[in-house]
């Protein structure tokens, strides 16, 4: 009877350990579209957050209470987000509009900023401090009749922490550069502190609080920022809506239980990569669906105040499903299957679509946002079939290419007048992942300019940078290319240089032979905290 028994048992149990096996395997095995009603993992608003700043902020107009001009009322990194900040509160007899002056090392490393409008209670963000300095401020206020009073504060401020990495400027023509007056360089990292520095190379904004990926900014000025809920924690699980001073706007929770981690030792992340705002005001994010065992491959539309789901798309529902069945490119270790490996998304107002990249497939994409369908696809054509192979875009010209394990596809302004193409600054990793040409790979990487004629679905490379630096600057993974408006100028990111080890920031023009303006290099960071991209943003 005991031999009986505990033969039972271990049936049981087998049964057991064989159901878990094949529930996480596909919870989906029909591959059933998944609606944004049945997704589990919304995010949630972190009230306790909002309200520990209520706090704060209440605590800081009573200590303002009664500050003028001539004794102001100033806090260092007010919202314990932003170090290299301050926040100076006072009042003014008349109406006055409000200048300041945060001196730099050199002339034009100064960050100056006026605040427009003429009132008598002022706010002023004070950004752009050294760290471990005493920083020098000139305020200024001018009242409407044209009489100016100064102020000069002198703002300490704390060292930079530990791992925050050292940065080496090779080439500054600064004549030549896409510059505004508070305009910084902005390295958002895969992991650890986000930071920005000026030309000289000098750090002059940081985040007190990890950040993964994401690091946007917002048609609002403000910054979407992918984080944690304390720096100590194994998940990025907190997406903040805050300014560059650090105060909070919105504050949501992210869930942990479909989270995963890029490599073995990185943190996990539900959100694993990119964010687009719509034009609603909502927010698009790359996410894992939890849906058996593929990841990187759902988006999600979340209602901007509340973080409702309100839309749903999951790649698998529209491509070849032997994209997803039967790849083995990039196994992982934990059985889980990265088979497109979604890395950023743009919207496209001209159409009401986007156009999203996915490493694992070598692939960039346009997908018409309402009805989910493909309108095109920038990939070497080895199984895109049937109905698919109509989508393919073809590639013209002697030194086309398509991407491989490419990253940061984004718009460009149009160049040609044609209603009909579209301009794709897109990195090129030019490592083949599934599909591409072999011969090319891992010889170099680059920032490229495709044009795109949607309606003949056709693709040439009209500009190119990063192949003339050959494997110097080759980058098997991350990696961005950003187009510079005032200038027409390209800042492109090549962020895991020498297996990891470096990141390089280059900002080139737009000539066919292009001339480096800008490089500076970042090393000795922590591992994973290689530059993911580089981005210009201004303070003010």
């Amino acid at each position: 009877m005991k031999k009986v028994l505990t033969i039972f048992v271990s049936i049981v149990i087998l049964a057991g350990i064989v159901f878990f096996v094949m529930n996480r395997m596909d919870t989906n095995p029909a591959n059933q579209p998944l609606t944004a009603e049945e997704y589990d993992y919304s995010p949630t608003i972190a009230s306790s957050l909002l309200e520990e700043q209520n706090q704060l902020e209440e605590e800081i107009f009573q200590e303002s209470e009664g500050s003028t001009f001539a004794d102001p009322y100033v806090k260092v990194d007010p919202y314990n987000r932003s170090p290299l900040s301050a926040l100076a509160i006072f009042k003014t007899e008349e109406p006055a509009q409000v200048s300041i002056t945060v001196e730099g090392k050199t002339e034009d490393a100064d960050i100056s900023n006026t605040f427009e409008g003429y009132k008598t209670n002022h706010e002023i963000p004070i950004l752009g401090l050294y760290p471990d300095a005493e920083n020098t401020v000139q305020l200024t206020v001018t009242t409407e009749s044209g009489e100016t009073s100064e102020q000069k504060l002198n703002l300490k401020t704390e060292p930079l922490p530990d791992n925050i990495p050292t940065i080496s400027v090779k080439e500054a023509k600064k004549e030549k550069m896409d510059l505004g007056e508070t305009t910084l360089t902005f390295a958002i990292p895969s992991t650890k502190h986000p930071y920005g520095f000026d030309t000289n190379g000098d750090i002059r904004w940081y985040g007190a609080g990890y950040n993964s990926h994401v690091l946007k900014e917002l048609k609002n000025g403000n910054l979407l920022y992918l984080g944690k809920d304390s720096n100590g924690g194994n998940a990025y699980n907190r997406l903040f809506e805050t300014n560059f001073i650090g105060k909070l706007v919105n504050a949501f929770k992210i869930s942990e239980e479909a989270a995963q981690a890029e490599s073995e030792g990185m943190e996990s992340t539900l959100i694993h990569h990119d964010v687009a705002e719509l034009p609603s005001g909502n927010l698009l994010l790359t996410v894992n669906d939890g849906q058996g065992s593929y990841i990187e491959d759902t988006m999600i539309e979340i209602d901007r105040e509340t973080g409702e789901v309100m839309n749903l798309i999951d790649l698998k529902d529209i491509v070849p499903e032997e994209l997803y069945r039967e790849y083995d490119s990039t196994p992982k270790k934990d059985g889980l299957t990265d088979w497109f490996h979604q890395n950023s998304v743009v919207y496209d107002e001209s159409d009401n679509s986007i156009i999203i990249s996915g490493r694992n497939q070598d692939t960039v994409m346009k997908i018409d946002y309402e009805t989910n369908e493909i309108k095109w696809i920038l990939s070497d054509s080895e199984g895109w079939t049937g109905k698919y192979e109509d989508l393919l875009v073809e590639g013209i010209g002697e030194d086309f290419k398509y991407t491989g394990g490419q990253h940061d596809a984004t718009i460009m302004p149009d160049f040609d007048n044609n209603p009909d193409t579209i301009d794709l600054l897109i990195y090129d990793n030019n490592t083949v992942v599934t599909r591409g040409n072999e011969d090319l790979s891992k010889d170099f990487s680059a920032g490229t300019q495709y044009r795109i004629n949607e309606k003949e679905k056709t693709a040439e490379i009209v500009w190119s940078y990063g192949k003339e630096r050959g494997e110097e600057l080759f980058t098997n993974i991350v990696g961005s290319a950003k187009y510079l408006d005032d200038t027409g100028n390209r800042l492109i990111g090549f962020g895991h240089v020498d297996k990891g080890n470096r990141s390089h920031i280059v900002e080139v023009t737009d000539d066919q032979e292009a001339e480096v303006v800008f490089e500076a290099v970042v090393s000795e960071f922590p591992t994973g905290a290689w530059v993911y991209r580089g981005v210009r943003y201004e303070l003010y």
